[in-house]
């Protein structure tokens, strides 16, 4: 009968000692005595339930274990805990039962453990006394419990939220001194209300009962523990895989890296991305956009922190990155001449630095341009213009960005010079250093 909230069994558990205790005034017979051996078989029953669930659960941690030894771990050795001092303290009840027992009925010791239906001296009242108080196994007891409750009571603090669960091993686990039936008398120390003057069959009875009792917390214990594992996660409900590369554009001979990754978002929560300028970022599928128009050349660094809602803990972190602004870069020129002529073909080549050929693309201001192979072109301009210009944008994700320029000059083709022999045009050719009227030198 503890203290604060009670589970039905441990109700039950009470009633039964009140219903003992009443027996016991009334002198009751052996009969009345045997009942209690079925009580105990119950109590014995309830603690292999226990017993055989706890190994289910320890099983669950160690493969979580198994898993992610990282995550896992600190509950793990909190549950390794649990189960040594669990199985400490029954171990020690057992033995009182033991003891008392082989003092008149050593046959009634089956397999290391009593059977209550075997003991003849159920109504026995001076062998449990002797045992627990005068030897003190129940002093030791006493102190074993504190101490184990105690424990289990440091793992799960005392928070609030766990109020439930503390009462409950609390519950289970007291050992206060029980109040004096009259005013102005001594309170019944613990051992002396569970151990004096009782039969036999009630105290190994009442014995069992706590080695429910410890099956129970450590029950409790072990299902909090296995819960705290997964408490912290992110919960989410959308996932996808992402390819984060350390840059799209690579140069020849320059290694390409890259990481893919799972990522999670809860679709009904989305985070909150704040910048270190107080700037809210827009979310798009659990994502923050950044975008940034920069018009100086340079490192420029940027972050924030990044806010979610994780079953009512608002859990904040913090990023930074940094890139870098190059100045935009275009190479344009005519492979054979500096000028554009009217009616022929002008190659031209075009290129921009860290840009791949496939997303560069030319514009001519009057003519045309069509593309003859890998960063080569071929320019026309047009009949009338004196000058055309050459444009390079290129496309990166989507968008494109002008990257240079370049200016020519357009001509008709000069006239065609006939030469045969010393006619030039027709003409005798005038030989380099001679004047024209003296044909001296």
């Amino acid at each position: 009968m503890g203290h604060g909230k009670e589970t039905p069994r441990q109700k039950m558990i009470g009633m039964m000692y009140l219903v003992l205790t009443a027996m016991l005034a009334m002198n009751v017979s052996k009969d009345v005595l045997n009942a209690f051996v079925v009580v105990d078989q119950g109590l014995v029953q309830t603690t292999e339930n226990f017993a055989s669930k706890n190994s289910s659960i320890y099983s669950t941690m160690d493969f979580a274990f198994s898993q992610n030894e990282v995550k896992v771990g600190p509950w793990k050795e909190k549950s390794d805990e649990v189960q040594e001092l669990s199985n400490k303290l029954f171990e020690y009840i057992n033995n009182c039962k033991i003891a008392i027992v082989s003092v008149r009925d050593p046959e009634a010791i089956v397999d290391g453990e009593v059977d209550l239906n075997e003991v003849k001296v159920k109504d026995d009242n001076n062998t449990p006394a002797q045992v627990m108080i005068v030897q003190l196994k129940g002093d030791t007891l006493q102190h074993m419990m504190e101490k184990y409750r105690e424990a289990m009571v440091s793992i799960v603090g005392e928070d609030s939220a766990f109020a439930p669960l503390l009462e409950v091993i609390k519950g289970n686990l007291d050992t206060h001194d029980h109040p004096a039936e009259k005013i102005g008398d001594p309170d019944h120390p613990w051992v002396t209300h569970n151990f004096d003057h009782l039969p036999l069959a009630g105290v190994i009875t009442r014995l069992s009962a706590m080695q429910a009792n410890v099956r129970n917390v450590e029950t409790d214990m072990l299902n909090y523990l296995l819960q705290q594992v997964d408490a912290k996660d992110f919960k989410v409900n959308a996932i996808e895989a992402i390819v984060l590369p350390e840059s799209n554009h690579v140069f020849k001979g320059q290694e390409y890296r890259a990481q893919v990754f799972l990522a999670g978002y809860d679709s009904t929560k989305f985070p909150e991305v704040l910048l270190t300028n107080g700037e809210v970022l827009p979310i798009e599928q659990g994502k923050g956009i950044y975008t940034f128009t920069s018009n100086a050349i340079g490192q420029r660094t940027w972050g924030g922190v990044l806010k979610f809602d994780n079953d009512g803990e608002i859990i904040e972190l913090d990023f930074e990155r940094t890139y870098t602004v190059a100045p935009t870069n275009a190479v344009i020129s005519a492979t054979k001449m500096n000028v554009f002529y009217r009616g022929v073909d002008n190659p031209v080549s075009v290129s921009a630095s860290g840009v791949p050929e496939t997303a560069i693309r030319p514009r001519i201001s009057a003519g045309s341009m069509q593309r003859r192979s890998a960063g080569n072109y071929i320019v026309r301009p047009g009949p009338r213009e004196t000058t055309s210009k050459v444009s390079v944008y290129a496309e990166v994700d989507g968008k494109q960005s002008f990257m240079g320029d370049m200016l020519f000059r357009v001509e008709n083709l000069p006239d065609p010079i006939a030469t045969i022999g010393k006619l030039v045009n027709g003409k005798p050719e005038i030989p380099t250093g001679f004047k024209k009227g003296n044909g001296s030198m």
